[in-house]
């Protein structure tokens, strides 16, 4: 078997899996696949993985069950057939995530799972960066590549066009009729250690007054962490 790439940051297979792994085994649509590292970790743990990609070639994983998959339209699959949803960094690259969500609810079982990551850009760090750059964390370039050299192009970093929050994400799984169950997160990131404590500080003491009810807002996961996986139970 050859070794697969992982395009995702580090640590995030094995935070998705680690949450995956205390729910029964079943059908897991996970796209954008990629070359089909995680759907080879999903299967080992007994899953039955199903995989899609943008780029039918770039799967090298191959299980019988890999399409070619476009994120941007309508899920080539009848309503209420998986019982898990993986979207590890794919909102990101696409224009509405909105029809990205509607889909997995369309398509993940009444009860079922869906598990999306993305990457954090309300991290302390990222909002500095924003203050004296005018971009977020990974979010350096915008433009639309071909889709065949998506991978060649050093620029254009991490092919990311659309930043998303935690409130923005949470609205939208509430809206289609996901319940938020955890947010994790693959590991925090830190810097400038001496000013590091003040901002965090004063963040929290604004953002609670406005945002009392949900303390995820000022948490560690959200003000340190590098990527946000969202664990959200299909209602």
């Amino acid at each position: 078997m050859v070794d697969l790439k992982i395009y995702s940051a580090e640590g995030i297979h094995e935070k998705v899996l680690t949450c995956l792994e205390k729910f029964p085994r079943g059908f897991v649509l996970d796209v954008p696949s990629g070359q089909g590292a995680f759907s080879m970790e999903l299967e080992k743990l007994g899953c039955k993985a199903f995989l899609g990609d943008i780029a039918r070639k770039n799967i090298l994983y191959q299980n019988g069950r890999c399409i070619q998959f476009d994120l941007e339209k309508p899920f080539p699959f009848k309503e209420r057939v998986f019982d898990f949803g993986v979207c590890i960094e794919g909102a990101e690259h696409i224009e509405n995530p909105h029809a990205l969500i509607k889909e997995f609810a369309r398509v993940v079982k009444k009860g079922g799972y869906l598990v999306i990551s993305t990457p954090n850009v309300m991290t302390i760090k990222s909002r500095l960066r924003f203050l004296f750059y005018s971009y977020f964390d990974y979010f350096k370039y915008f433009g639309s590549p071909p889709v065949e050299e998506r991978h060649q192009i050093k620029e254009y970093e991490h092919q990311h066009v659309n930043p998303l929050f935690y409130g923005e994400i949470k609205f939208i799984l509430e809206k289609y009729g996901f319940n938020i169950e955890h947010v994790e997160t693959n590991r925090m990131v830190r810097k400038w250690k001496m000013i590091f404590p003040l901002i965090k500080y004063f963040i929290k003491i604004k953002t609670k007054k406005k945002f009392p009810k949900d303390p995820l807002f000022i948490s560690d996961v959200i003000l340190e962490g590098e990527d946000l996986i969202f664990i959200a139970k299909k209602e």
